[in-house]
């Protein structure tokens, strides 16, 4: 076997480094990072060798099952085309929502949640990403518990657990009518539709704090990361560090996102909110302001893989933080809040990042490398990454 060049690339290795312009780095046979040599040249064609991004939520997978309105898709088969598209856009590990929710007037149902438990044990080995599951449990239905339960006692793969509630008193919107009216249009159903799905999460949250807890206290004893949601003021945020959360899921406002900050927790939002310079919700916390703040430490898909690997380059972009810092919200703090290896490039550790170019803001991934294995690549690679021969090309 021989080993790797990868050159006339900016390296931004991670762990707030500066980035590297001009670099070459050499990897062994096993995909070892050996040496990364400064040219001291600037690079050309915008190509740039970053962390492999670690996305805590993902939840697109409902909608890519449905392209149409009478169609729904094998899970199985959605997954593995899904794996090809967040490989592409320079994410290493995805943990895909497993919802934990019984709602077929929004397509949501709860036996797909613990079908993707099952269906991940047997796919994922053989999958470009590292894809782990992210049981979001919604507290006002009666059976997503038993869901949760369920997941836990199938899979290995479980990273996060989020405690979700919504219900209109527990909105992200700033008003009835907004929540009403998003979700109609998010869900293609009529307002009365949207109020009777309404009406039966009221009537199923009257044991929510019970789920609550219950939920917790799986989370404790499976040793499995714990995430709140939409939480919007800072006693909402002493509820969930209460419960033993860890991880603060798309703050809605800057003073919960401190808070939370201030007790620990690990703050997260969308990263197409800062590739797209607004929240789907009017009025909620933005990207930009968070992170210039320091109220945000992480940044996530939400539903859009590839604005993972372009948040960085939108906020460095538009002088809201350094590129060597901005890296980080998608690789190596994700990481860290889950417990999982940090994916910094740096010699001596097996490579895990992505190669690719960008246009603008977009990362345009062309190789993706998962512990010294390359695991997806794209054949505009091979006239800068080529295997190490006596003759170099």
């Amino acid at each position: 076997m021989t080993g790797t060049i990868i050159d006339n690339v900016t390296v931004v290795a991670g762990g707030g480094r500066e980035p590297i312009a001009g670099a070459t780095v050499d990897l062994d046979p096993e995909g070892t990072v050996l040496s990364i040599r400064d040219a001291g040249a600037a690079p050309t064609g915008g190509r740039f060798l970053v962390p492999a991004a670690v996305d805590l939520h993902l939840d697109n997978l409902t909608e890519r099952r449905q392209p149409r309105a009478t169609v729904r898709l094998d899970q199985a088969a959605v997954l593995s085309v899904l794996d090809a598209e967040c490989a592409a856009a320079g994410i290493g590990t995805v943990c895909i929502a497993a919802r934990c929710e019984d709602a077929p007037g929004k397509g949501v149902l709860i036996e797909d949640a613990v079908e993707l438990a099952r269906i991940l044990e047997d796919l994922a080995p053989h999958l470009a990403c590292d894809w782990r599951i992210h049981a979001r449990v919604e507290v006002t239905d009666d059976t997503a518990v038993d869901a949760l339960a369920s997941i836990i006692s199938i899979s290995t793969r479980v990273a996060i657990i989020s405690v979700m509630e919504h219900s209109a008193e527990r909105s992200r919107f700033g008003s009835r009518e907004e929540h009403r009216a998003f979700y109609a249009a998010d869900w293609g159903l009529s307002l009365d539709e949207v109020d009777r799905i309404l009406a039966a999460k009221a009537a199923g949250g009257t044991d929510r704090e019970a789920r609550r807890a219950e939920v917790a206290r799986i989370s404790r004893e499976a040793g499995i990361v714990l995430a709140s949601h939409d939480d919007r003021s800072p006693s909402d945020i002493d509820a969930a560090v209460a419960l033993g959360a860890t991880v603060a899921e798309f703050p809605l406002t800057m003073e919960a996102a401190l808070h939370a900050r201030q007790l620990g927790m690990a703050t997260v939002l969308g990263a197409p909110n800062a590739v797209r310079g607004r929240s789907t919700s009017s009025g909620n916390l933005l990207v930009a302001d968070a992170v210039a703040a320091a109220a945000c430490d992480i940044l996530c898909c939400d539903y859009l893989p590839f604005a993972l690997q372009a948040a960085p380059h939108a906020l460095a972009q538009s002088g809201v933080v350094g590129l060597g810092t901005a890296v980080d919200l998608v690789s190596t703090a994700p990481a860290a809040a889950l417990g999982l290896p940090s994916p910094v490039i740096e010699v001596g550790k097996p490579l895990t990042a992505a190669l690719g170019t960008v246009s603008g803001t977009t990362f345009i991934g062309t190789a993706l490398w998962r512990a010294g294995r390359k695991t997806f690549s794209r054949d505009s690679t091979a006239a800068h990454e080529r295997d190490r021969t006596p003759v170099r090309v």
